[in-house]
């Protein structure tokens, strides 16, 4: 810790019983919000949580827009120590404020002629000389609290100001949410929590789009009867009528056992996994590898890995820190393997709720910071590394890094550049406009496979995304026209062949619905095209036998 320099009490190991509440708090609010999603939308089994996540227009717009991009959401919990992970190599002051936690320009990976990668992560090395990793630097906020809650709070939300009522980010309202998502919900989730409670990340304020599993027995009681319980086996006593049930309404609300077992029985995993600790990370990652390849239909995946507050014990170039890094470095690039060819479709990002402070502390650890680097990995990225090196010197009123690029500024990245997202959108889900950052394939590309979809003319017409979708063998196709005109709609093969036409007449404005019948079909990716006047929009469909 640094001398003469005030931060907020509580945040720092020499705080003692004011640090220990602090854990104690965030650990307590953890438990209750398990506990309030319990009572509400979701079942706690064991230590497991199902929850359905909140209704998420934002979501829902994914679909409308038909990007068949996937966002891996994986967040270090406790903070990650950014100093260690990308390391000034030439700055005497990070040798000299870490005499026992610095990591040697030796054997740390060379990245600039200043920085290097800590060597754990050597696993990623081929990649982001392939131009598959992008490292973002001086991620942060203003006035960060330095609280393990109100960080993680913030990051969630997509907010520095968050209420009592605060939705995550991914699940904002937004004014143009699917017009008829209470009547006609989904048959498979849009966004999937894997490990951990449920936290307020998909939150919006309805209910209904997505799902939690806690641990990977979850997912194996999942594919093996496509629901949570067997309720023909609940005791034979006094209170076996009323497990059965509680069993019995659990199974009915939790909405997506079927969908996860069929996305499991149509792909496994290609590989396997390293053996890394803590383990649970492969379990998870692997899960979402699962369903991403048996095209589940979520857009959102969200998995964690914890143990990065390192107030003690920390390590240098081994020890504890150095263990997370190897996990997730190894962990994700056995995940991207596995993809193989989906991986294209897949952005995975990284997050964690603070950085770590410069100076380290009296216990082979570092305490509560602010700004720390984020990764991004794919094929969609341009890699690379984004943004300034903090200054170790130029420091902010309470002796912490000064961040660069607002965690917002991200997010935006993301919805822009990666879902193709409009700027007006964007600034609606975060609360205000963000410039994008120039670290993703533009949407304009014609490799985004989303393009094609955010056609949406005012006052002209609107092409919905089909549903179900995957389908079989039927599905629903929705359109809206603000003024009247000569209407098309075709069904074409990826070659551009027409399958069928279902619409080709004058039609006033209103809202229409059509039924395709893919009976005679292989199975595979389809096109609709609708077409009213000289102004064209189109979708994909996937139709799986």
């Amino acid at each position: 810790m640094e001398h003469g320099v005030s931060e907020r009490f509580g945040s720092c190991l020499e705080h003692g019983c004011a640090h220990t509440d602090e854990h104690s708090l965030w650990s307590r609010r953890n438990f209750l919000t398990s506990l309030g999603q319990a009572i509400g939308s979701s079942i706690v089994l064991g230590s497991t949580t199902i929850n359905a996540l909140a209704s998420s227009p934002v979501l829902d717009m994914l679909h409308r827009h038909d990007s068949e991009r996937i966002l891996v959401l994986l967040q270090l919990g406790g903070g990650n120590d950014g100093l260690n992970t990308i390391i000034p190599v030439e700055d005497g002051y990070y040798f000299r404020a870490r005499p026992t936690l610095s990591i040697p320009k030796r054997v740390a990976l060379p990245l600039t002629d200043t920085l290097g990668l800590h060597p754990a992560l050597n696993t990623l090395r081929g990649r982001y000389n392939d131009g598959q990793m992008a490292i973002i630097q001086g991620v942060g906020y203003k006035d960060s609290s330095l609280s393990h809650f109100d960080g993680t709070d913030n990051w969630m939300s997509g907010t520095t100001s968050v209420g009592h009522d605060a939705s995550g980010w991914v699940g904002r309202k937004l004014e143009f949410s699917h017009p008829d998502f209470e009547t006609k919900p989904r048959e498979y989730p849009l966004a999937v929590q894997v490990g951990g409670i449920s936290s307020r990340l998909f939150d919006g304020r309805e209910n209904g789009m997505g799902m939690t599993m806690a641990n990977v027995e979850v997912f194996r009681r999942l594919v093996r009867t496509g629901r949570l319980f067997d309720e023909n086996t609940a005791p034979d006593n006094a209170y076996g009528d009323e497990v059965a049930f509680v069993r019995r309404i659990a199974n009915d609300t939790f909405t997506y056992g079927r969908a996860v077992q069929e996305a499991a029985a149509r792909a496994g995993n290609a590989i396997s996994y390293p053996r890394v600790v803590p383990a649970y990370l492969t379990d998870r990652l692997s899960i979402v590898a699962r369903l991403i390849k048996g095209r589940l239909g979520a857009r959102v995946y969200h998995v964690g890995l914890g143990g990065f507050d390192t107030h003690g014990s920390q390590g240098s170039v081994y020890g504890r820190h150095a263990t997370l890094l190897k996990a997730m470095a190894e962990t994700v690039n056995a995940f991207l393997n596995d993809l193989g060819e989906l991986s294209k479709e897949v952005l995975v990002m990284t997050f964690s709720e603070f950085g770590r402070r410069v100076n380290e502390n009296g216990s082979d650890g570092t305490d509560h910071g602010t700004a720390a680097p984020l990764f991004l990995f794919g094929p969609g990225v341009k890699g690379g590394i984004l943004g300034d090196t903090p200054s170790l010197r130029d420091l902010d009123a309470h002796g912490n890094l000064k961040y660069g690029i607002d965690f917002r500024a991200v997010y935006s990245t993301v919805l822009q550049h990666w879902f193709g997202f409009t700027g007006p959108a964007s600034a609606q889900v975060l609360g205000e406009s963000f410039d994008p950052l120039d670290i993703i394939a533009n949407p304009s590309d014609p490799t985004f496979t989303g393009a094609e979809s955010t056609a949406e003319v005012p006052d002209s017409f609107v092409l919905h995304q089909n549903y179900p979708n995957p389908f079989n063998p039927a599905t629903t196709i929705e359109y809206r026209l603000g003024v009247p005109g000569s209407v098309t709609l075709d069904v074409i093969d990826l070659t551009g062949r027409r399958i069928e036409t279902l619409v080709d007449r004058m039609q006033p404005p209103g809202q229409y619905s059509v039924q395709f019948d893919a009976a005679g079909l292989p199975s595979g990716t389809y096109l609709y095209q609708l077409r009213v006047g000289t102004q064209v929009a189109s979708r994909r469909m996937v139709l799986l036998r």
